[in-house]
Parts: structure tokens; C-alpha cells; sequence
């Protein structure tokens, strides 16, 4: 498998040695999960599906949750050595949201509190908000 070398010149010596070691077949495919959600966060596209992508592994770093932590266990990687790289990505300004990304990831939250609503009030104002996040 082939890794972008711009990707691994960006993680670093320590992760991309690891990466380009023997390993796996199992392995190679969480570390493929790992470096796929380092793209996705580092992704500049403005479209609505790299944009929630983006969000998503933007999210999945942070958060840290028990997907995360087996994956990175799963893939050889020291699940605080990708979280604090991926903090450092962060304070480094390489790990940024475009006005466009940042208006998609508005939009499908917006979309999840209207499809949520109880009422149809609360479901006219909420399009209402969509309806300016589109426009834009």
C-alpha cells in the first residue's frame, strides 16, 4: 500500500516509519484507517462530502472515543501519540476549515436539528437558518 508522501513528510519521521515497516495484512488496514482520517482532516476540498469527511475524522481525533482507541491499538499506533499529532496539526495551522467546509458542516447540523424537531414552529425556523446557509 502507498501512502501520499506528502501525508507521511506531514506526520513525521516516527509515524512514517512505522507505516512503511512489514506488518499485517490486518494491521496495514487499521493504519490505512488511521492515515485516511489524517487525509480527510487535512483535506482542503470544499464539496459537501469532503467537507463532513473532514468534520468527521476532525471530530474522531478529538473526541478520542473507543473506535478511535482499537484502531490505533489495531494499527501499531499509541492512540496519545495520534492524538496529540493531531493537536499539533491543529495549533500548527495545518489542520484548518474553509469558510465553504465550515458551511456544510453548519449545514448538516442544521439539517440534523430540523429532521430532530418536534414541532413544525420549531421546523420552519430551523429551515429558515438552512435556507441562509445555502444562499451563501
Amino acid at each position: 500500500m502507498s501512502y501520499s508522501p506528502s501525508l507521511l513528510k506531514i506526520l513525521g519521521t516516527e509515524i512514517a516509519s512505522a507505516v512503511l515497516k512489514k506488518h499485517s495484512p490486518e494491521q496495514r488496514l487499521f493504519q490505512a484507517i488511521v492515515l485516511q482520517a489524517f487525509e480527510d482532516a487535512l483535506s482542503t476540498h470544499g464539496t459537501k462530502e469532503d467537507s463532513y469527511l473532514k468534520k468527521d475524522a476532525h471530530d474522531w481525533f478529538l473526541e478520542r472515543n473507543k473506535s478511535f482507541e482499537y484502531v490505533c491499538w489495531n494499527s501499531g499506533f499509541d492512540p496519545e501519540i495520534i492524538h496529540e499529532k493531531y493537536k499539533r496539526l491543529l495549533r500548527e495551522g495545518k489542520v484548518t476549515f474553509t469558510e465553504l467546509q465550515q458551511s456544510w458542516v453548519k449545514y448538516r447540523g442544521l439539517y440534523k436539528d430540523y429532521r430532530a424537531a418536534s414541532n413544525s414552529k420549531d421546523r420552519k425556523n430551523i429551515m429558515d437558518k438552512i435556507m441562509r446557509v445555502k444562499v451563501k
